[in-house]
């Protein structure tokens, strides 16, 4: 392995796929916006033009007022302020996590307010809706003629039912999971999803300070919450033990359910560790079902490395190369899978 790993923290497929929903939302916006504007310009003229911009300008400012409503009905309530509901022995609670932000739940508050105020004024005002229609359709047969009075309100119901389905429906069905990811952030903040074999990374810091006296691993060592970094830096360590990578695919294993496998370093040390793995039981006269295995969890480490961070190639490529002094994978150097993730 390489002694300094300067893995960076990836961006994982669920973030660009959260990233590509909100986008998705603000170039609706924008398309809405532009053709509104367009339709505006329409409704200028005489004649057919003015139809169809007055008929856009409906269905546009109709389908927005939809969005709206639908949205407001669809703000999902935060349950969730980062204290446990357990009951400790003293008879207070406990706390998960020591949360430096609290929630702003303003926007459910006023999406409750809203909600009850539209539903009761909506029901008080339900017997002159009537003449509302009545004389919305005066106004665009005076406007555009009766043409467009007479499809001017069901365009208006379209717009708003369809703005309304839209934005609901996006909202519970994606919005919400930024919503709870934004959640999620806050609980953690200022503190890290940290890997159950926390002690034992301290423990190996610990022995490889003293035996090395690396300062870097006497502060790992002394550290009360060991990062992310620091697990990284630890496990790369290891693989320059004797059979070191054994206990790196343990503390690895642990950390799969973790925000470590949302970096690319993770990834590539347990390929390193897969790939020392896979060679030692050749050399131990392993079964070809031991061999094949450590082969899939090595190809799966660098195919996912490759994934976070595409740079990570080259890196792959060089831990292959039998003659290099870190040749973790020099089993791999000749085999088709893994040559076509870093792309030979």
């Amino acid at each position: 392995m390489l002694q300094s790993l300067a893995g960076l923290r990836a961006v994982s497929p669920e973030s660009r796929e959260r990233d590509q929903r909100a986008a998705f939302l603000g170039l609706v916006g924008l398309i809405g916006a532009a053709t509104t504007a367009i339709c505006l310009v329409l409704s200028q003229f005489g004649g057919v033009a003015s139809a169809i911009g007055l008929g856009g300008l409906i269905l546009f400012a109709s389908a927005a007022a939809g969005a709206a409503l639908g949205f407001l009905f669809s703000v999902p309530r935060v349950l969730s302020t980062g204290e446990d509901p357990t009951v400790t022995a003293g008879g207070k609670r406990g706390s998960a996590n020591n949360r430096l932000m609290s929630t702003n739940t303003n926007m459910e508050r006023i999406s409750e307010w809203l909600t009850t105020m539209i539903v009761g004024v909506g029901l008080s005002q339900i017997t002159s809706v009537g003449g509302y229609i009545q004389s919305f359709t005066g106004f665009l047969q005076v406007r555009s003629g009766a043409t467009l009075a007479a499809a001017g309100p069901f365009i208006l119901v379209v717009g708003l039912v369809s703005g309304f389905v839209f934005l609901y429906l996006y909202t519970r069905l994606y919005l919400s999971s930024l919503f709870l990811h934004v959640e999620q952030l806050m609980s953690r903040v200022g503190l890290q999803d940290l890997p159950k074999a926390i002690d034992q990374i301290r423990v190996i810091a610990k022995e490889l300070a003293e035996r090395d006296n690396a300062s870097m691993m006497k502060y790992i060592a002394s550290v009360d919450q060991p990062s992310f970094d620091h697990t990284m830096y630890v496990l790369n360590a290891l693989l320059y033990e004797d059979r070191g990578y054994e206990k790196v695919l343990e503390i690895g294993d642990e950390l799969e359910d973790t925000a470590a496998t949302e970096m690319a370093r993770y990834w590539l040390i347990m390929a390193a560790a897969n790939g020392q793995r896979h060679h030692n039981l050749a050399s131990l006269g392993a079964s070809d079902e031991e061999r094949a295995e450590a082969r899939k969890a090595a190809l799966r480490a660098s195919r996912k490395a490759v994934l976070l961070d595409n740079t990570y190639k080259r890196r792959l490529k060089e831990l292959s190369n039998p003659k290099a002094s870190d040749n973790d994978l020099q089993d791999f150097v000749k085999d088709p899978e893994f040559m076509k993730i870093v792309g030979q």
